[in-house]
């Protein structure tokens, strides 16, 4: 989707410095004589097939075989938070108690009402994701994004008259002061890192387990 963003990285390179040509060395070479005054010692010159090998170049360092396969986006993900939520008849929690919940279905399907539900909770979570990933794609470029909004809507659908469900998510994203080329390649960008956009575009990783 969109232009293609190629990045680069310039490494730090592991060949070893060239050849210093000045100093007491050159000068001995020049006059025939040491720095001391002694006279230089001369060698002849080996013939091509008496020179000595070359040195195989060594092995790059694993810091860098590490930054380049990031870079070329190989390479398993590494951990970086876990949150922990439960679910219990009416209420949801975190682990930590910042979130605690009541949630109830919605009028539109039945339900009661009067408590959030699990559609809204995801585009919650999906908004704040997005504007996330928006904030940093705009901050390596240089665009203030302090004024943006995200606004996000999950849809549950139905198929049928089986009990066979599915999401439907869309996103309006707001950059008051971008120019519109820019906004659009921003919010382009934006949606190929977030994670939720993955998760829903290439499919997230899933397991579930019996306690």
């Amino acid at each position: 989707m969109g232009e293609e963003i190629r990045r680069f990285t310039h490494l730090p390179s592991d060949r070893a410095p060239g050849p210093d040509y000045s100093g007491p060395g050159v000068e001995a070479e020049l006059t025939g004589r040491m720095p001391e005054g002694r006279p230089a010692e001369r060698h002849e010159r080996p013939e091509r097939h008496e020179r000595p090998a070359r040195h195989e170049r060594p092995e790059r360092p694993a810091r860098l075989e590490r930054l380049e396969r990031l870079e070329r986006g190989d390479g398993p993900y590494d951990d970086l938070y876990t949150a922990r939520a439960s679910s219990k008849l009416g209420k949801v929690a975190s682990d930590d108690g910042m979130l605690d919940v009541r949630v109830k279905a919605p009028g539109e399907l039945g339900g009661p009402g009067g408590a959030t539900n699990p559609e809204q909770l995801l585009a919650a979570a999906y908004a704040s994701c997005f504007h996330n990933s928006l904030t940093l794609v705009a901050g390596r470029q240089g665009v203030r994004t302090c004024d943006a909004t995200v606004e996000t809507s999950v849809t549950l659908r139905k198929r049928g008259t089986a009990d066979d469900y599915t999401i439907a998510t869309d996103l309006t994203v707001r950059l008051p002061g971008v120019e519109p080329a820019a906004a659009r390649r921003l919010v382009e960008q934006a949606h190929g890192e977030c994670p939720y956009s993955r998760a829903f575009m290439e499919g997230a990783e899933v397991h579930v387990h019996l306690a």
